[in-house]
């Protein structure tokens, strides 16, 4: 039996509860910046419509270790940010209650990455409906539970990332192999339905 076997034994015997995103986190949309104001360099980066920071503001309005999504361009790409940044107004970020951390959240919305896509309203501007986001239901074990899973999918994010920093041809393969291993644990460490032993609660 392994940690999180046992955790989920001891703090979820009746199986784990799934709540709408709205109900468990404050979502906010961010406020936009005038690409003036902003410079190459600086200390905090700012989401607009890409993973790849717009630019760079004397000031931020989200804390640090904090899950966010593009709502428009890039719209569903789900990011992560260990400090603090601006987000501006085509990013949606959630600020967690006391029973959610966001680093969980951010694993699970990426079991969802093809059904945010899928929702994408395309147009001359892809966009995302914050309503979709909204009401994306997540299972919500104890923060025990919880914390096993982060470390656990953490683990193999650190070893992805090691090898693409070292990346050459020979270890192209073993890339491709980890990132494999880390979607299939995602997926399965996520699950908590029946096939997992019913977690789920009724």
């Amino acid at each position: 039996m392994t940690k999180l076997d046992e955790l989920m034994a001891k703090f979820c015997p009746n199986g784990v509860e799934y709540k709408e995103l709205k109900d468990i986190a404050k979502i906010s949309r961010g406020i936009r910046v005038v690409k003036k104001e902003l410079a190459e360099k600086g200390k905090y980066p700012v989401y607009q419509n890409s993973m790849t920071p717009l630019g760079y503001y004397d000031k931020y309005n989200c804390p640090s270790n904090t899950t966010f999504i593009i709502s428009a361009g890039a719209a569903g790409e789900i990011g992560y940010s260990y400090s603090e940044f601006w987000a501006a107004d085509d990013c949606l970020y959630f600020i967690c209650s006391d029973y959610l951390i966001s680093r969980y959240l951010y694993h699970y919305l990426l079991t969802k990455q093809n059904f945010l896509y899928s929702n994408v309203r395309k147009a001359s501007v892809p966009r995302l409906s914050r309503n979709v986001v909204e009401k994306i239901k997540i299972p919500v074990p104890p923060l025990e539970v919880q914390r096993e899973i982060v470390r656990i999918l953490d683990n193999f994010t650190e070893l992805t990332t090691e090898l693409t920093t070292e990346l050459t041809t020979e270890l192209t393969t073993e890339l491709a192999a980890r990132k494999k291993q880390y979607e299939y644990y995602r997926d399965m460490l996520l699950n908590f339905d029946d096939t997992r032993g019913g977690y789920i609660l009724g």
